[in-house]
């Protein structure tokens, strides 16, 4: 049992933090404690070396291999779902997803836009924001760090990252395969195989596949008035496929050489591909609000009576958006259309394909880690190249209206040198890093023949694309070192900090093309440009900036760590690329944003009783947020403002095993975040909450090995609950942009053989078949609708699996 001191530190800890940070607690979801009762510590590697997770002063949600195959992590962006104060932002019906993490957040579906919280697989950067949402498999553990990490990792990011670690080739012989069935006959299969080669060689190779049916059901025309849909005398083809389907195979290839036991070379190549539907909307009819200048100042869901276009001034009908009718059908969108009930997964659209949309990614890396003269020298060379198609309909509806797609293409390559050294009182890092990233690419709208938008602009029987294409360089260069000296027994100092060195290029051009695919955009180039939209831009800058940490700890014990600190995290800058929505193109002095800089001061603790078998962690937080990169979707299109931003939360966990195979989790975040003064149409400014930021977020889990043999072996059984309190799906914060809160609940049954080699489960997730939203994207001023997801249905599953170490 812990003492009565430690408990008086704790508590006057947790009393200083509730005073500074005024909502809840929570800290990162709960995994394995680092002394548990029945075994197996879990190391982290959040200051590049191994480490109790107890013993790091950050915020830090770590899962082992185990932990996630019980939890059904099975996407990289799951975890946002086990996680209090981690959240998802998403676009293209949720195909793409990108992780937010204490309400830093971006939404921008702009391919060349870098994410405020890193992403890192096997210590390799993931450089676009939209290459975030992949398949797990042959993982070690998930880290999630939270706050600005921008001295010891090698891209600066101001939320925080999740950093993805493999399983390595080891000189023992050892195989895993995988398979499952389930729900919308969903198929899963994964395993890897590795050990030596040679006294001096390993390899290790795995794979990955996963596959589902369509997730919506498709019931065109349902729905349109007069059960016709809209069109000018024709039908995008093909039409009318169910939505929501996936085909995800991927593959990693390992080899490592291992001289001695000071010299370990990794070679690594991976490869993945991703097969997907048209983007899998559904529609809600709403209505936006104008004041007397005509700028939309709110907006609302539509009412089953509602007939009016808009509302103008005093609840007058407002006709005056361009394409506007003179009123609608009682609760329908502007072209009479009204939506199945969302709680049916039901769609009713024409511009619908089942494979329309697609992933390539390509991954080569080399790892060097040189052990001399008591210091640890680690080189990667790392290089990635992303590929992606994707189109939805952007009124999700069966009228032929326009479609919105994006063509990207980035590949990047990074070069990280590392040096540290340890001893009895000083710990030390060293470092550089080279980052290149080249970022092409197009999105914008497409009109398919015959649909209304091709036929305002004259080209009814051939359709055409009015495209925005560019392409920004990024080369950034980094020094950057982190010192934690113990200046007096019990009592350590952290100092770090990176200087950053940034240049970027960057080319955008605007025009209309042909329609050569109705499914895909196509590029603007000087050969295939009809007539220009937009005026073209270029520019080329260089910025310096730096990233700083000081952080006060105090370790009593091996059971209490008590820690202080400020942080400055930096995020480079970048350029917007405004769709052409027919409002007037943004002045060139608006088009490049400046760098955001947060100022984090946090504090908390983490402390181990119960002889190991329980822990407690909290910690509370001050962000002061300058040039925050505020995000806005209006106008059928997207522009990121400058402007400055604050927040205060609290965190805390709590884990116990108090029996022999029985574990329990209960973990709460809460913070109130503001970004200031954010202008939501022409001179019109409010404070507003950042977009995909729930104030509140509760997770709790039990875990129970029953103690007695089942058929030779052992049975676990294992639930979850978490609630996520509403939130809002655009920086504007209207009315119909609110999501509101949700709790979820998922279950599972594993039972192992004796031996350790092979086990069999069945899970449900989304036990209560809850329906909730996810996402969406308000276009009251276009169609009188908005787009919306709603998160995954009742799952359910059946797993086997062998593993042989």
């Amino acid at each position: 049992m812990m003492g009565i001191s430690k408990l008086s530190l704790a508590g006057v800890s947790l009393a200083a933090l509730m005073t500074a940070a005024s909502p809840a607690m929570a800290d990162d979801a709960a995994q394995p404690t680092p002394k548990p009762a029945d075994g197996g510590e879990i190391i982290v590697t959040a200051q590049h070396r191994a480490q109790s997770r107890q013993d790091v002063g950050i915020a830090i949600a770590a899962f082992g291999r185990e932990a996630l195959k019980t939890l059904n992590v099975q996407s990289s962006v799951d975890i946002a779902r086990i996680t209090p104060g981690v959240s998802l932002s998403s676009n293209v019906g949720g195909q793409n997803s990108q992780f937010s993490i204490r309400g830093v957040t971006q939404n921008d579906f702009n391919d060349a836009v870098e994410a405020p919280v890193a992403v890192y697989v096997d210590d390799g950067y993931v450089p676009n924001m939209q290459g975030q949402t992949f398949g797990m498999f042959d993982l070690e553990r998930v880290e999630v760090l939270k706050g600005p990490q921008g001295t010891l990792f090698g891209r600066n990011a101001t939320g925080g990252l999740v950093q993805y670690v493999v399983t390595k080739p080891s000189d023992q012989l050892d195989a895993t395969l995988n398979a499952g069935y389930g729900r919308y006959n969903q198929t899963r299969i994964d395993g890897a195989i590795g050990g030596p080669l040679t006294q001096t060689l390993s390899a290790r190779a795995s794979f990955y596949y996963d596959r589902n049916d369509a997730t919506l059901k498709n019931v065109y025309p349902a729905g349109a008035a007069g059960g016709t849909p809209v069109n000018l005398g024709g039908v995008t083809s093909p039409c009318c496929a169910n939505e929501g389907n996936a085909d995800t195979l991927a593959g990693r290839l390992q080899l490592q050489y291992q001289p001695s036991s000071d010299l370990t070379v990794r070679l690594v190549g991976s490869i993945a591909r991703q097969r997907m539907s048209t983007g899998p909307y559904q529609q809600e009819a709403t209505i936006a609000e104008v004041n007397a200048a005509g700028s939309v100042i709110n907006s609302y869901a539509a009412s089953p009576t509602e007939t009016r276009a808009a509302i103008g001034p005093g609840g007058a009908n407002y006709t005056g958006f361009s394409g506007s009718p003179t009123s609608r059908l009682a609760g329908a969108d502007w072209f009479g259309f009204t939506a199945p009930n969302p709680a049916l997964r039901q769609v009713s659209v024409g511009y619908a394909s089942s494979n329309a949309n697609w992933t390539d990614s390509y991954n080569g890396a080399l790892h060097v880690n040189y052990d001399f003269s008591g210091m640890h020298f680690v080189s990667i060379t790392d290089f990635k190249s992303f590929d992606k198609s994707f189109a939805m309909d952007v009124a999700a509806s069966p009228t032929s209206f326009v479609a919105y797609g994006t063509l990207a293409h980035t590949q990047s390559f990074s070069q990280e040198l590392r040096l540290s050294g340890s001893g009895p009182k000083l710990d030390w890092t060293l470092g550089a890093y080279y980052l290149f990233i080249n970022a092409r690419a197009s999105d914008g709208f497409i009109a398919p023949a015959y649909s209304l938008f091709a036929g305002s602009l004259g080209a009814t029987d051939t359709g055409i694309d009015l495209t925005n294409s560019f392409r920004l360089k990024t080369s950034s260069g980094s020094l950057f070192g982190q010192v934690e000296y113990e200046f007096v027994p019990k009592w350590k100092v952290i100092v770090g900090g990176r200087i950053i060195s940034e240049h970027q290029t960057y080319d955008f051009a605007s025009g209309a093309t042909a329609n050569l695919d109705p499914f895909a955009i196509n590029p603007v180039t000087a050969s295939s440009e009809l007539f220009p939209l937009q005026p073209s831009f270029d520019d080329s800058r260089t910025e310096t900036l730096w990233t700083g940490k000081a952080q006060l700890e105090y370790h009593p014990d091996h059971d209490l760590l008590i820690y202080a600190g400020v942080n400055r995290g930096v995020k480079g800058g970048s350029f917007n690329a405004k769709l052409p929505d027919g409002t007037p193109a943004l002045p060139a002095s608006q088009i490049p944003y400046s760098p955001e800089v947060l100022w984090s001061y946090e504090a908390g603790f983490k402390l181990t009783f119960l002889n190991g078998a329980g822990t407690f962690d909290a910690s509370g937080y001050y962000y002061d947020y300058h040039n925050y990169q505020a995000f806005t979707f209006q106008n059928v299109s997207g522009v990121v403002q400058n402007r400055n931003a604050r927040t205060y939360g609290a965190e805390a966990e709590l884990v116990l095993r108090p029996v022999q195979g029985l574990q329990l989790n209960a973990s709460v975040s809460a913070f109130d975040a503001q970004v200031k003064d954010l202008q939501i149409a022409p001179g019109v400014f409010r404070n507003v909450r950042p977009s995909f930021a729930p104030r509140t977020q509760i997770a709790g889990r039990v875990s129970y090995r029953l103690p007695v043999s089942i058929a030779g072996g052992s049975l676990t059984v294992n639930g979850d609950g978490t609630y996520t309190s509403g939130s809002f799906n655009n920086l504007q914060n209207f009315d119909s942009q609110w999501m509101p809160g949700y709790t979820l609940f998922n279950a599972g049954v594993t039972w192992k053989d004796a031996g350790g080699h092979y086990n069999l489960g069945v899970f449900v997730n989304n036990v209560t078949d809850k329906l909730y939203k996810v996402s969406g994207y308000d276009l009251s001023n276009l169609c009188g609708c908005s787009e919306e997801v709603y998160g995954k249905p009742r799952w359910w599953g059946v797993t086997a699996g062998y593993s042989f170490r």
